[in-house]
C-alpha cells in the first residue's frame, strides 16, 4: 500500500529538522519554507486550503511593517483538519515539533481561544474576558498566532470586540500587525458540500468562488443578528483576507489517513521490536469499513463520514494496537520458551553468561523481523503474521 505523496520526502525532511530549532517567542525567520511541507504532510483533502494560508503567511511575513495583521476565516464540518492546521502552523511559525510544548511553553505566543458560545449567564464576562485576554497576549507576543474557534456564535458585545481586534489594535498600547488571526468556524457545510457536487473533484473548486460563498454566507449571517450597521459589517468582511474551505472528507482521504497512520506505525516499530511491518491493501478496506457514513453508499459523490477524520485513531487502537498486542505475546511467549529450552541445555552460571550473550546479540543485530498485517476475516480482526 502506497500513501500518495502530498509533500516530497527532501522537503518534509527539511520542515523536521527546521523544528528542531530552539523556542522562539516571535516568529523563526525562514518559517514559510516549512509550513506547506509540513501541514500538507499531516493533513489530508484540504490542499486548496493550505496552500493560500501558506502563500498568504509567507507574503504577511515578508512585509517589515504591515499595516493591519493578517486574518483567515476558516470554515468546514468538525473533524476535517482545521484545529489540527493551525496547531501544526504554529509549529512551524515558532520552529518547534514538540507536540507536549505546542501548544504550550514551546511556543507561547500561540493563543488560542475556545468555548465562545456561553451561557446567558455568563455572556456579560465573556466580552470583557476576551479583551482583556488579548490584549494581555499581545502585550507580551507581539508576533501571535491567534485562534478564536467557533467565532460564528459570538453575541454583540464579544463580536464588537472580535471586530476591533481585527480592524484596529485593541488600545493605543497594543499593536498587532504582525500576528496572523484565525477565526475558525463550523459554518458554510452545506455551501461546501455544493461546491464538491458541483465540481466533482475537490481539486477543481476554485479559490475565488469558495471565498465568495463563505464571505456571503457569513455577511448574511451577521445582517440577521442585528449586531452591528451594515457599515461596520462591510468594514469587518474587508479586514478579512481569507475565507478558507475546508471541505468533508470523503472515503479517499480516510484511506490516507489510514495509510499514514499505519506508515506511522511501522515507523515506530523499526525503533521499539526491530520489526518491518507491511500490509495489504485490504487492511485498509477493513479498517475504512468500520467507519460511519451513514445510510449514503460508500465512494458515490456526497457520501461522507459522520464524524470525519475523528474515528480513525479509535479505529487504529481498536483493531490495529490490538494486533500488535497479541504479536508481541506471542513473541514474548517465544522467547520464555527459549529460554526454558536454554536452562535445560545450559544449566548454571555459565548458561546464564550465555543467554545474556545470546539478547545482547539479537538486540545488536541490523536485521528487521519482517511481519505482515492481514485481515481475519472469520473473526472480522487484523492480525500479524
Amino acid at each position: 500500500m502506497v500513501l500518495p505523496i502530498v509533500a516530497t520526502t527532501a522537503a518534509v525532511a527539511a520542515a523536521v529538522s527546521w523544528l528542531m530549532l530552539p523556542r522562539h517567542d516571535s516568529f523563526a525567520p525562514g518559517a514559510c519554507t516549512v509550513i506547506e511541507p509540513y501541514l500538507l504532510s499531516e493533513v489530508v483533502g484540504q490542499e486548496l486550503a493550505i496552500h493560500q494560508t501558506s502563500d498568504a503567511i509567507c507574503d504577511h511575513l515578508l512585509k517589515e511593517q504591515p499595516q493591519k495583521p493578517l486574518v483567515l476565516s476558516v470554515h468546514g464540518p468538525p473533524g476535517i483538519g482545521k484545529s489540527l492546521s493551525h496547531r501544526l502552523l504554529a509549529q512551524a511559525l515558532y520552529a518547534t515539533s514538540d507536540d507536549v510544548g505546542c501548544p504550550g511553553s514551546l511556543c507561547p505566543g500561540y493563543k488560542v481561544l475556545q468555548g465562545m458560545d456561553h451561557i446567558n449567564a455568563e455572556r456579560a464576562q465573556q466580552h470583557q474576558y476576551l479583551k482583556n485576554s488579548v490584549s494581555k497576549h499581545l502585550h507580551q507576543y507581539p508576533q501571535s498566532l491567534l485562534v478564536i474557534e467557533e467565532y460564528d456564535k459570538l453575541d454583540c458585545p464579544t463580536r464588537a470586540v472580535l471586530r476591533q481586534l481585527i480592524t484596529a489594535s485593541i488600545s493605543t498600547n497594543v499593536s498587532m500587525d504582525k500576528s496572523i488571526v484565525i477565526l475558525e468556524s463550523n459554518l458554510g457545510q452545506s455551501q461546501l458540500h455544493k461546491m464538491l457536487i458541483q465540481a466533482g473533484d475537490r481539486k477543481q473548486v476554485r479559490a475565488e468562488d469558495a471565498h465568495s460563498s463563505l464571505r456571503n454566507l457569513v455577511y448574511n449571517i451577521w445582517s440577521q443578528g442585528n449586531c452591528e450597521s451594515h457599515v461596520d459589517i462591510i468594514r469587518m468582511l474587508g479586514a478579512i483576507d481569507f475565507f478558507l474551505p475546508y471541505f468533508p472528507l470523503e472515503a479517499s482521504n480516510l484511506q490516507d489517513l489510514f495509510a499514514k497512520r499505519l506508515y506511522d506505525q511501522a515507523e515506530q516499530l523499526q525503533g521499539s521490536d526491530a520489526a518491518n511491518l507491511t500490509w495489504s491493501p485490504p487492511v485498509i478496506d477493513f479498517l475504512l469499513s468500520k467507519v460511519d457514513f451513514g445510510d449514503c453508499k460508500v465512494g458515490e459523490p456526497g457520501c461522507y463520514p459522520v464524524e470525519g477524520g475523528r474515528p480513525v485513531s479509535t479505529i487504529m487502537t481498536r483493531y490495529v494496537t490490538r494486533a500488535l498486542k497479541q504479536w508481541r505475546a506471542k513473541q514474548e511467549q517465544q522467547r520464555q520458551q527459549q529460554r526454558q529450552q536454554s536452562k535445560a541445555v545450559n544449566p548454571g552460571w555459565q548458561g546464564s553468561i550465555q543467554r545474556r550473550k545470546d539478547t545482547l546479540k539479537r538486540k545488536l543485530s541490523s536485521s528487521l523481523q519482517d511481519i505482515h498485517l492481514q485481515v481475519d476475516w472469520q473473526n472480522r480482526a487484523l492480525v500479524i503474521v
